[in-house]
């Protein structure tokens, strides 16, 4: 067992025990802190709250005879303001937006502004670098109902400019206008979001959930839009109801989102937990994430945009998170054309996901378009369609269903064939799974080039019914199907488990 710190504020601090388990521990852990009892938990991430700004401190978690033990140093704050200094009122019908922004255009680098208890309703905030957003236990930002309150970022600064920098608002992996999210950090750094509170965007089938495949006056916002940033903390905090992706963080470095809890309807449209595109060094750990769609969703745009800047997500650990419910519960891509390598989902569980691991891409991505180096590690599914899908023929897009991206033949390797490659799958334990056991499919041109499976084991559901392992034209739905690789090269398969299978545990096709 170790211990590891993720954030510290000047008042809390988040860590992380690497004890094996997946999510939680089965025993509680006992908190000593400078040697007094500080409660207990069974949850491998936990937040200490109540603390000393600028001091140092010792932690250590006993769980029976195993100890580990960790000193940190809490951040300095230079300053506390409180939003009702400002006029805010937080009795859940007043417009606090205009008092919330001057309390953080105003607060000094260093400071922390803070929402105390209530509801305080409000349009789009934009945050400054070097000041904290603190909303402490019963506090509930909320987003304005009224759309028309929303403000738009426009999606190219500069027809001219081809940097990141001059691209601003997003939507699906291209530069378009689309409205201001509730929370903005734009061009900043050192800013942490923290606290015991709720930040509720407020949508609703009656508002932005009304028209997911059109624009309003742009497209829909997200709940937290980071873009253009580094050195961004997230901490403790619930986020729910999205209009779109609930954390969007483009072109950043140094993310840290830790001990979250986010939260969208079944139903919701796009409502994606936590999206790192374009980034690197991002840290998720912890965090409780349900939503409409996926729950975690690493991409790197599409290739109109990777042609002109460079722009790969590297470095992405995931670890000790409970995925629940979404579409699949890390999924890479399919707007990865700027490619994605460096990434390590491990100690995590996932449930009631129609996928567990998912990547997919279609032809036409891009010469850039490279998954490299993906580790499942040390993972539990509980009633999980299809664990492990990897799947190259994705119909999105307005040409997805033409026939150069479904097509089973081989076509000519051009400018627009993707590459995936150095996947690696190991001890996952999957319980009532439904569809496959596993589904990864090349393509023909260029195959998945190095693919390790090994300890995995999967129990079907006898009762499942049939359906999609993904989605492509040319994938028929099914139940209890066995592990199927179809298009890869240098395949290593060790300690497969498969019980439950209604045909062969394992199928290849056109594979070494």
């Amino acid at each position: 067992m170790t211990l590891n710190e993720l954030i510290c504020t000047g008042r809390s601090a988040t860590l992380e025990i690497r004890n094996g388990h997946a999510w939680a521990s089965t025993h509680e852990c006992q908190l000593l802190l400078n040697g007094r009892d500080a409660g207990r938990t069974a949850q491998n991430v936990f937040t200490l709250h109540g603390l000393e700004s600028d001091s140092d401190y010792r932690l250590a978690v006993q769980n029976g005879d195993e100890i580990a033990e960790l000193t940190f140093r809490t951040a300095k704050e230079s300053f506390r303001l409180d939003v009702r200094a400002f006029g805010a009122i937080g009795n859940g019908v007043a417009n606090d937006t205009a008092a919330i922004q001057a309390a953080l255009s105003s607060c000094p680098v260093g400071g922390v502004v803070e929402i105390p208890p209530g509801d305080w309703i409000s349009a789009p905030l934009f945050l400054k670098s070097g000041v904290d957003l603190y909303l402490a236990r019963g506090a509930r930002l909320i987003g304005h109902p009224d759309i028309s309150c929303w403000p738009v970022l426009p999606g190219i600064l500069s027809e001219t400019d081809c940097s990141p920098n001059a691209h601003l608002g997003s939507w699906e992996g291209h530069p378009q206008t689309c409205h201001a999210a509730l929370v903005n950090a734009i061009g900043v750094e050192n800013v942490r979001i923290h606290g015991e509170g709720c930040i509720d965007a407020n949508a609703s089938f009656e508002t932005w959930w009304s028209r997911p495949k059109q624009p309003f006056v742009g497209w829909r916002p997200r709940t937290i839009y980071c873009v253009h940033s580094r050195c961004i903390d997230m901490s403790g905090i619930t986020l729910r109801n999205s209009p779109s992706w609930t954390i969007h963080a483009l072109f950043c470095r140094d993310v840290t989102l830790a001990h979250l809890c986010i939260e969208s309807p079944p139903r919701s449209p796009n409502t994606d937990g936590i999206v790192p595109e374009s980034c690197e060094n991002v840290r998720i750990a912890g965090a409780r994430i349900s939503t409409g769609d996926d729950c975690v969703s690493i991409k790197s745009g599409k290739a109109w945009i990777a042609s002109r800047v460079s722009c790969p997500t590297r470095n992405v650990e995931v670890s000790n998170c409970l995925m629940e419910r979404g579409h699949g519960a890390v999924v890479i891509g399919s707007e990865m054309a700027g490619g994605v390598y460096d990434v390590s989902i491990h100690d995590c569980l996932f449930r009631g996901t129609a996928r567990g691991l998912r990547i997919k891409t279609r032809r036409g991505r891009g010469p850039k378009a490279v998954v490299d180096g993906i580790r499942l590690d040390n993972v539990k599914m509980d009633h999980v369609g299809t664990p492990f899908v990897v799947n190259s023929f994705y119909f999105c897009d307005p040409d997805g269903r033409e026939p150069h991206v479904g097509d089973r033949r081989p076509l000519p390797v051009d400018d627009g064939t993707p590459t995936l490659r150095n996947i690696t799958v190991t001890n996952v334990d999957c319980r009532q799974v439904a569809h496959s056991a596993g589904f990864v499919l090349g393509l023909p041109e260029r195959p998945l080039q190095g693919l390790m499976i090994r300890g995995y084991q999967v129990r079907f559901d006898a009762n499942a019914a049939p359906g999609f392992p993904d989605q492509a034209e040319c994938i028929a739905p099914v139940a209890r199907d066995g592990l199927y690789l179809c298009n890869v090269r240098e395949v290593v398969l060790e300690d497969i488990s498969i019980e439950g299978t209604q045909g062969p545990r394992i199928r290849r096709e056109n594979a070494d």
